[in-house]
């Protein structure tokens, strides 16, 4: 089959890693639109939970629309109360995301050096941050 495609039919993409600070300051929402999963939280693959963010992503966003709606009594033409929905959406995963990141930017850190100072500082690090190893897969992203 790889034989036989077509080498101009071909795309690649970099994918492109959000570090912590990224995700803490940069704006997720322009107008009536946001981003979500990957496009917001690029993670390396260190603790398995990209899947995961973007499925906790889905159920914050669908109950901040819902919500925000039983509220103003909107509907899809309700832009203002489409934009509150979306901005309280990125006020919720925020830090969760930062954290994430966070643990994720620590532990490839931690694989990638080879300096042992370096090591030692990202196991200190990620002992003093996240007391919890597992605590990562352990978040209630809440109901509908």
């Amino acid at each position: 089959m790889v034989s036989n495609s077509d080498p101009d039919s071909v795309h690649s993409a970099n994918l492109r890693y959000r570090p912590p600070h990224d995700v803490l300051l940069k704006p997720f929402r322009r107008g009536t639109v946001t981003v979500a999963g990957d496009t917001m939280h690029a993670m390396y693959p260190f603790l398995g939970q990209g899947g995961s963010a973007g499925l906790e992503d889905a159920i914050v966003l669908t109950r901040c629309l819902v919500e925000t709606f039983h509220q103003t009594g909107g509907g899809q033409k309700d832009v203002k109360g489409i934009e509150m929905a979306l901005d309280e959406y990125v006020k919720q995963r925020r830090m969760r995301l930062v954290w994430l990141t966070l643990q994720i930017y620590l532990t490839g850190l931690l694989f990638e050096t080879s300096s042992l100072i370096g090591k030692f500082v990202c196991r200190i690090l990620l002992a003093m941050l996240f007391r919890d190893p597992n605590g990562h897969h352990k978040y209630d992203s809440g109901g509908l």
